[in-house]
């Protein structure tokens, strides 16, 4: 065995004891092949050196005894390899390679030999296993099995049926249409402004919340909507309004297929990354790509309420053929849900930008598209990859390369992209009232 600084482990290298934080949090368990994604996690929990199998040894595996299999996970019969592929038919070794397997059965539809992807997979092992580690007794499992037989496709349902009955999902209260008029005015002064949104208290208080939260950084307080609209921006501030008045209207409406604090944590998270790429990518009005991820799959709402027996469909076909959601929509529905959110967005009179972005939150990224296009099909991969709620999709929503090309990411820059979206989405949940999990 040797103790080596963490600026001195290669990847390859093998662990000869847990590596465990300054909190008692096992990072990496005895006897895992350390990848540069490992070691990029570990320098960001602050490890200073770990023991590693000694490179004389003629025996690595008699080096370290292999660990006892965790009592919760023993049931999982089929490990994944990095690769996202059922290693061998050997019980699962510990609590750890359990967290492994939860996260490849979601990472299958994506190339996982890429640089970035195998980044995104290791962030997202790490912080599954720390969610795991914080709550004892949780049990992980590779999901629900899938259904054996192909369930009944339901007729299609009638497109303009369904948008006039949008507004069965909640009732958006008069401010929202207040909002709406004037995030569309040409000429609107600050105090105006603050004028419509003081209306509402509670409004008011989430958004002078967020405005002074780390989520902006401003050194001095803020205690006016009128200064916040300065610092912030018009029409910045009005789409913040716009988006947490949705939520707000939306976040307790029930619905048997979906947990909604997970919708939201999944909507929550894919704005704050849109908004971090946007800012990375000096884009105008980052407040808009976060308005557009926070309310990208708001038409799935309207798809589990009033539609819900082609719900059920789309999700246990989903399953049982191992595909996403959205690439079964347009043959059960005529259509997808982006296409039917950037509808409800026109009958809502939201911005036209915002209508156009939900529109395109699935739509491939080429040579010819703007760098805009990527940013919401980049958060919303993100958001799915590292476990942050989920809006009813199982399998991760690949994107293309050029994505990540489009946006200049690097695996270190998405480790710092990652790091900055958890501190972000910690200080949202409490800004926009959602229990964020």
């Amino acid at each position: 065995m040797e103790l080596l600084d963490i600026n001195a482990v290669h990847a390859g290298r093998v662990l000869a004891r847990p590596v465990v934080s300054d909190k008692g949090t096992v990072i990496f368990d005895a006897g895992e092949e350390l990848t540069p994604g490992h070691i990029a996690t570990l320098k960001q929990w602050g490890i200073k050196a770990v023991a590693v199998i000694s490179a004389q040894s003629a025996d690595p595996k008699s080096a370290v005894p292999p660990p006892e299999p965790h009592p919760e996970t023993a049931r999982l019969a089929v490990p994944f390899s990095r690769s996202g592929d059922p290693a061998s038919a050997t019980p699962a070794g510990n609590f750890m390679q359990a967290v492994r397997e939860s996260v490849a059965e979601r990472f299958q539809l994506l190339d996982t030999s890429d640089e970035i992807i195998k980044t995104i997979f290791e962030l997202a092992v790490e912080r599954q296993n720390r969610i795991a580690l914080s709550r004892p007794g949780m049990v992980l499992s590779r999901g629900a099995a899938a259904p054996a037989f192909q369930t009944p496709r339901p007729p299609k349902p009638q497109l303009k049926s369904l948008l006039e009955a949008g507004h069965r999902m909640g009732t958006l209260p008069t401010l929202f249409h207040r909002l709406v008029e004037i995030v569309n005015a040409p000429d609107i002064s600050a105090d105006d402004i603050a004028a419509i949104i003081s209306v509402d208290p509670a409004l008011t208080a989430r958004l002078l919340r967020l405005v002074n939260s780390p989520f902006y950084g401003f050194t001095a307080k803020i205690d006016t909507i009128s200064r916040a609209v300065v610092l912030v921006g018009t029409r910045q501030l009005v789409m913040l309004s716009i988006g947490a008045t949705m939520v707000a209207a939306f976040k307790d409406l029930p619905v048997s297929l979906v947990n909604m604090e997970a919708f939201w944590s999944h909507s929550i998270s894919c704005g704050a990354s849109a908004r971090l790429f946007a800012k990375q990518m000096k884009l105008p009005q980052p407040e808009s790509f976060f308005v557009a991820g926070l309310l990208h799959d708001i038409a799935r709402l309207l798809i589990y309420t009033q539609l819900p027996t082609h719900a059920l469909y789309l999700l246990t076909e989903a399953r049982r053929q191992q595909r996403r959601v959205h690439d079964l929509e347009e043959d059960t529905l005529g259509f997808t849900h982006e296409q039917l959110g950037s509808e409800l967005m026109r009958v809502w009179n939201c911005p036209q930008d915002l209508a156009q972005r939900i529109l395109r939150h699935h739509h491939a990224v080429t040579e010819s598209s703007n760098v805009e296009h990527a940013v919401l099909p980049a958060a919303n991969m993100l958001a799915q990859a590292l476990g942050y709620g989920s809006s009813g999709e199982i399998c991760i929503c690949p994107v293309s390369p050029i994505t990540w090309k489009k946006l200049g990411s690097t695996p270190e820059s998405i480790l710092t992209h990652c790091q900055n979206l958890d501190e972000d989405v910690r200080g949202l949940r409490a800004m926009l009232a959602v229990a964020v999990k």
